[in-house]
C-alpha cells in the first residue's frame, strides 16, 4: 500500500487499500468512517469495472469486466441521464477498482446500528493507479450493513 500524490496526476495508489485510504482522507465533506470496495454480485465476484457517473446528479452505475453484471448506485437508475463512461485522465483506461466511503451517524436514542447519511464513490485506474472521485450522494435512512448489501 503506497498512496502518494503526484504533482501532475494527483493521488496515485497501488491497490484497493490505497483507494480506501484516499476516501478516509477526503476533506471539505462529511467525515468518512467506513469504506468498502465494490465487488460484483455476479458469478465471478470481480472487482474490476467500467463506471459511469454524474457528480452533479449523484448517480452512478458500474459494469463488471468479468461477467457483465451491471449495478446502479442506490436509486441512480430512476434518475439515469446517460453520463459518459469514466476514462482515466492520465492514461485513458476505462477499467477501474471502485470503493465507497460512508459517513454514518449514531441513532438519536443510542439504540441500534449507525445510519448512513452520505457516501462518496471513488475509482482507481487499474493501469496507472490514478485515483479519482466519481460522485457523492446523500443516502436515505440505511444502516451500514443495509447499504453494504445494496452495493
Amino acid at each position: 500500500m503506497t498512496l502518494h500524490t503526484s504533482l501532475e496526476l494527483g493521488p496515485v495508489g497501488e491497490d484497493a487499500d490505497d483507494l480506501r485510504t484516499f476516501l478516509h482522507g477526503l476533506a471539505g465533506c462529511p467525515e468518512v468512517q467506513h469504506t468498502q470496495q465494490l465487488c460484483c454480485t455476479g458469478p465471478d465476484a470481480g472487482t474490476w469495472f467500467y463506471a459511469e457517473a454524474d457528480p452533479g446528479q449523484g448517480i452512478s452505475r458500474h459494469r463488471c469486466v468479468a461477467c457483465g453484471t451491471t449495478r446502479h448506485l442506490l436509486d441512480s437508475e430512476s434518475h439515469w441521464n446517460y453520463p459518459p463512461m469514466y476514462a482515466c485522465t492520465a492514461c485513458g483506461t476505462s477499467i477501474v477498482e471502485l470503493a465507497v466511503g460512508l459517513h454514518a451517524v449514531d441513532p438519536d436514542k443510542g439504540d441500534g446500528p449507525a445510519r448512513v447519511r452520505w457516501l462518496a464513490l471513488a475509482a482507481r485506474c487499474v493501469e496507472c493507479g490514478v485515483i479519482s472521485g466519481l460522485t457523492d450522494a446523500y443516502v436515505p435512512d440505511l444502516t451500514v450493513g443495509e447499504l453494504a448489501a445494496a452495493l
